[in-house]
């Protein structure tokens, strides 16, 4: 309970004390003044019932307040927790399609890297084919030259042995 609630408590108290106490004079009759009407009556009995009744209407004015105050806090929340929920969805979306352009993109990349590698084991078998040429080319050039050098060499030692003779 708030300090205004407990000081108003105490003042109730503190009626309820005050009219305890002078209970006599709050039950003698007077005549009460209505500007329209006079009556006799009770002054002090007159006045605690007005006193009494602002308290209850003070009190139902705060009830209402509260109420008011608790109505509208409810609807603040479930309006906060709709767009809570509304921004949950919104990342979870968010999320999952920044998951599908990174497959995407992982799929696009590992393509490439099949391009270039067959690109590249195409490139490496047209050099090895080549070097294979190349090497072949070279081997039967020699083996050219060489059977000329054999071939020479052979006339120049027929040539030798007939000039010998």
């Amino acid at each position: 309970m708030k300090v205004f609630g407990w000081i108003t408590i105490v003042a109730l108290v503190l009626l309820a004390v005050f009219t305890i106490a002078n209970w006599s004079l709050f039950t003698a009759p007077a005549t009460l003044d209505f500007l329209v009407l006079s009556v006799q009556g009770p002054l002090g009995l007159v006045l605690l019932g007005v006193t009494l009744a602002f308290v209850a209407l003070f009190a139902i004015y705060g009830l209402s307040l509260r109420t008011t105050a608790l109505v509208e806090q409810r609807r603040h929340m479930k309006a906060l927790e709709a767009q809570r929920a509304l921004a949950e969805k919104a990342e979870a979306s968010r999320l999952a399609t920044l998951a599908n352009q990174l497959t995407d993109e992982c799929a696009r990349l590992r393509g490439l890297v099949e391009e270039s590698r067959g690109q590249a084991f195409a490139r490496a078998d047209a050099l090895e084919k080549s070097l294979v040429r190349s090497m072949n080319d070279t081997a039967n050039a020699l083996f050219a030259n060489i059977g000329q050098i054999d071939d020479k060499l052979e006339r120049l030692a027929l040539t030798g042995r007939g000039t010998a003779h």
